[in-house]
């Protein structure tokens, strides 16, 4: 059996972090406000659809998806962003 020599590398040590976080505070801000106002106005834009035309099974599917999916993903972001930045 060999051993490990000192020579051999960590593949865990070759790309290192940096002690600083690569995005600040005030840029979550602005790409929470963003994705949240995205979300928002998609959202609108469908339900006003399925609001003029009922019938259609393709803007019921979509309310589905954004009761399912879109409403709590504006959620966690903005609680993703209000949470992380509290110091103890």
């Amino acid at each position: 059996m060999s051993t490990p020599s000192e020579q051999e590398v960590d593949l865990f040590d070759i790309f290192p972090r940096s002690p600083e976080p690569a995005i600040n505070e005030r840029d979550r801000l602005i790409f929470a406000k963003q994705l949240t106002a995205g979300l928002a106005l998609i959202s609108s834009a469908i339900m006003a659809g399925y609001a003029c035309y009922p019938d259609n099974q393709a803007l019921a599917a979509l309310i589905e998806i954004i009761k399912i999916g879109m409403l709590p993903m504006a959620t966690l972001v903005i609680s993703f962003y209000f949470t992380s930045g509290t110091k103890k």
